[in-house]
């Protein structure tokens, strides 16, 4: 049966089953959200609609149950988590003008819903179109009293952002990485670099990866001469052995690792992602584990490199 008005106006007067919901066109999960909504007493009339799915039906009956007004979502245009991250701004009182686009993503409204906590509008940003992982950057940067409205502008990505936010946070010279040929990763490693006060000259080439500069920036935080190893062509693992045996001749001593670290790395490599950004006995097992699968999505894990 083709749903209409008064369908659905017959099947509520009449406290309709899930069986009957079924008959008229809704799925199992569509019917039950409906019937559950009359048993809780909420105007089911507002979302009785195929055009909603089970999730979107959900997300209404919950707002009613909760006596908010759900004209400014209650519409199929938005999914559920939209939804969501709405009912969330009319909670804390955010203009729904600036939020309420179904063009935005769930990200992009929730970055403007946190930025309005602190009297920030980023909807200007997000009607130019930017991503929610901008937008987390530039709302980060705000709150420590930071514009990088510039970089932004300039169409540096998220990961880049991240690092150049950081780094002026730490009062480094961010122009020293600056280039948009680095990728976020490499940017971390010089800006780590030039936080512990190294000569970040020294790999700051284009041409190193962000592991191959990890294995330098630790050779000289380490106070080792790293001329025998900074070279583009040598990668990132044997740098890694170089740098320790320069380090275990300098008189320093590497932890060793376990049998589950070391299950880590072989997994890494079946996988082919980079070991040498985890590959390191002080991380533990599941520091490694979480950054290998970090890697092996594709995603940016420089958060994770940070021994506990």
């Amino acid at each position: 049966m083709v749903e209409n008005n008064e369908t659905i106006k017959h099947l509520v007067d009449s406290r309709a089953g899930k069986a009957e919901w079924i008959k008229a066109g809704f799925d199992e999960f569509q019917a039950m959200e409906i019937v559950i909504g009359m048993e809780n007493g909420v105007d089911v009339t507002s979302y009785a609609s195929t055009e909603f799915d089970a999730t979107q039906m959900k997300s209404i009956r919950l707002a009613l149950e909760e006596g908010m007004n759900i004209s400014a979502f209650a519409m199929p245009e938005y999914d559920y988590i939209q939804m969501e991250e709405i009912k969330e701004a009319i909670r804390s009182c955010v203009d729904l003008n600036s939020i309420c686009n179904p063009k935005y993503s769930h990200a992009v409204m929730r970055e403007i819903r946190l930025a309005a906590r602190y009297n920030y509008d980023l909807s200007r940003f997000a009607r130019a179109g930017y991503s929610g992982e901008i937008l987390r950057q530039i709302r980060l940067a705000k709150k420590e009293d930071i514009d990088i409205t510039f970089f932004v502008e300039e169409n540096y990505d998220e990961y880049q952002l991240n690092e150049i936010r950081l780094g002026i946070h730490s009062c480094v010279d961010v122009s020293k990485y600056m280039l948009h040929e680095y990728t976020g990763e490499q940017m971390m490693q010089i800006r780590l670099g030039l936080e512990s006060g190294v000569d970040t000259d020294q790999y700051s080439m284009v041409g190193f990866s962000s592991g191959q500069m990890k294995q330098i920036r630790l050779g000289l935080e380490s106070g080792i001469d790293v001329t025998s190893y900074a070279d583009p062509f040598i990668d990132a693992v044997r740098m890694k052995e170089m740098r320790l045996k320069l380090e275990r001749a300098d008189g320093g001593e590497e932890p060793s690792l376990d049998e589950l670290q070391s299950q880590e790395i072989i997994l890494g490599l079946q996988s082919g992602v980079d070991v040498s950004l985890y590959a390191d006995a002080r991380y533990t097992f599941r520091q490694m584990e979480q950054i290998r699968i970090r890697l092996e999505k594709g995603l940016d894990a420089s958060e994770l490199l940070i021994y506990s």
